[in-house]
């Protein structure tokens, strides 16, 4: 009997961690498919990317991780734990970088996708992306990637969706939590929040908050539910 596509998957993964030699051409072989959707779309979000590198100042650059970005299939998974009315939305990706997170999600009718991006160069990177972006299936084009940091960020007061893929050191995601929370006090409302990164971070940064309560734990993904308060 022939394996599925996911088992495959899996079967590789295993083998690649019981023989290191097979890591690098497995990452060879991701990039390849990740640049071969950037050609399909007309836009560049592949790569690695380190702050460092990025001229640009600011008091958290030697705090904040490197730009990189899940295979488009590993977001939309993500995406699809989803059980909500995406209209009445706004889906939210702090540090957005090139802008990936946001084109994918730009698939789902969401009310509007804000990017968060503290790193000048980045941030209008993301924004050629969206200019660029060619997608017949988009169903959101109210896209927009915004240059700030996302420690200041003050989230307007509507349902949301936010995404992480472990984009700050535990100083700058504690801060980021908080205002979340703070938020959250002043202007109760429903959020849900996609998480991914090591597990460590995944509850550290939220899986340890009490105000929020985790419906799902994935390979690569976490989705946490805001424990609303009770009237």
């Amino acid at each position: 009997m022939q394996l599925d596509m996911t088992s495959a998957r899996e079967s590789l993964r295993s083998l690649a961690a019981s023989q290191g030699w097979l890591k690098p051409i497995l990452r060879t072989v991701g990039d390849a498919r990740c640049r071969a959707w950037d050609l399909v779309h007309g836009v560049d979000t592949c790569g690695d990317l380190p702050l460092l590198k990025l001229n640009f100042e600011n008091e958290h650059k030697t705090r904040g991780l490197e730009y990189q970005s899940h295979h488009p299939s590993i977001i939309r998974a993500g995406l699809n734990l989803l059980q909500i009315r995406h209209q009445d939305y706004t889906f939210v990706d702090f540090g957005c970088g090139k802008g990936r997170v946001m084109l994918v999600a730009s698939e789902f009718p969401f009310r509007r996708i804000i990017g968060v991006e503290f790193a000048p160069p980045l941030a209008e990177l993301a924004r050629q992306n969206i200019r660029m972006y060619r997608a017949q299936n988009q169903k959101c084009r109210e896209i927009e990637a915004i240059t700030v940091d996302a420690a200041e960020y003050e989230l307007a007061a509507e349902p949301q969706v936010l995404y992480f893929y472990s984009p700050f050191a535990r100083q700058v995601m504690d801060r980021v939590v908080q205002n979340i929370e703070e938020s959250l006090r002043s202007s109760p409302r429903d959020m849900l929040v996609l998480f991914s990164g090591i597990l460590p971070m995944r509850d550290a940064a939220f899986g340890s908050r009490p105000g929020f309560e985790r419906l799902h734990r994935g390979r690569y993904m976490d989705l946490y539910r805001h424990r609303k308060m009770l009237q």
